[in-house]
């Protein structure tokens, strides 16, 4: 796919953009309370805050305020009442009725969230703050933002993590998977989204694209998968045999929702410390003067600029001016 069909959609297909985007940024919100230490899942947020706001709520009042279904706040309370963040006990005025209260150890949390909470909510103010009155190309707008600079990022920015969590999304435990039929999608999907930012999709890349079992695997080729443990498959990078020991290394990319989380650093030293395994006479990679961020990482990384590799290999991609091989010191 070229571009993203729910563009073709359009207002077609609202619900399913608001459901996408929702979810990308419960995901966002998850992974920035353990960044900051806290086991909390962003579905108890909004009860959370209420119990902070009032001393003591029934289920059914707690249900009118927040437009939860009973069945719904129950579980969330039950859930909370067993991480110790809530009382659940018998209303003084009703013994029918049940009353939730936040336990010491909740109070204890809400403070700890208050500054976490403020962040976030600056950053989702910068998110949200477009200029057009148009709800459809507002919700684009946002996307667009988002895929910029995740909540994540954002928050971070604002009120960064103390010292002995700051390295939370560096030192997730990012899990490395080789090629799986089932994973070919993600290596469609998240190339396809970097590259018709910056670029135009080629020829060579939809073929590659479309179908990395024919044009890398069965070549002697290698395509691997980072996996998150909160965002799931994050990022992907291919490496193309050229025949004679000559490796590219090709196709890197890294979700939107997982920018700042340092995964295509992690991902890349994978592929490197897999290809040296192969005992390469080459490991080059084609990039444009466009990716300088890519660029750099590289560099850090042990590739260095080379005019035989663009002399060799360039005319391979029509956005391609730049080349670099790796040097293994």
């Amino acid at each position: 796919m070229n571009t993203d069909f729910l563009d073709e959609l359009k207002e077609l297909a609202l619900g399913s953009r608001l459901k996408r985007l929702s979810e990308r940024l419960q995901a966002q919100a998850s992974f920035i309370y353990k960044s900051y230490g806290l086991d909390i899942q962003p579905k108890w947020f909004t009860l959370l805050a209420l119990l902070d706001k009032r001393a003591s709520i029934t289920i059914v009042e707690a249900s009118d305020a927040l437009g939860l279904s009973q069945p719904a706040l129950t579980q969330f309370s039950r859930q909370l009442e067993g991480q110790g963040l809530v009382f659940i006990r018998v209303s003084d005025s009703d013994s029918r009725k049940r009353e939730l209260a936040l336990s010491p150890k909740g109070k204890s949390q809400i403070n700890a969230m208050r500054p976490i909470w403020a962040a976030v909510e600056q950053a989702a103010i910068e998110l949200c703050s477009q200029k057009s009155n148009d709800f459809y190309q507002s919700i684009l707008s946002f996307e667009s933002q988002l895929h910029q600079s995740s909540l994540i990022e954002r928050t971070h920015l604002i009120y960064p993590p103390k010292a002995h969590l700051t390295n939370y999304c560096d030192a997730a435990p990012l899990e490395m998977l080789p090629y799986q039929p089932e994973l070919a999608d993600y290596f469609e999907s998240i190339n396809t989204e970097w590259i018709n930012k910056m670029f135009v999709l080629e020829e060579i890349d939809k073929q590659v694209l479309s179908d990395p079992q024919k044009h890398i695997i069965d070549k002697g080729g290698f395509v691997f998968f980072a996996k998150h443990p909160a965002l799931g498959i994050v990022g992907t990078c291919a490496l193309l045999n050229h025949g004679d020991k000559q490796f590219e290394l090709t196709k890197m990319g890294v979700s939107s929702h997982a920018q700042g989380l340092k995964v295509g650093e992690k991902l890349l030293q994978h592929v490197i410390s897999e290809a040296l395994k192969l005992s390469p006479l080459s490991l080059f990679l084609l990039t444009n003067k466009k990716c300088e961020a890519a660029i750099h990482l590289y560099e850090r990384n042990g590739f260095a600029h080379d005019k035989q590799i663009m002399e060799n290999f360039g005319a391979n991609y029509e956005r391609c001016d730049v080349a670099m091989i790796f040097i293994d010191n």
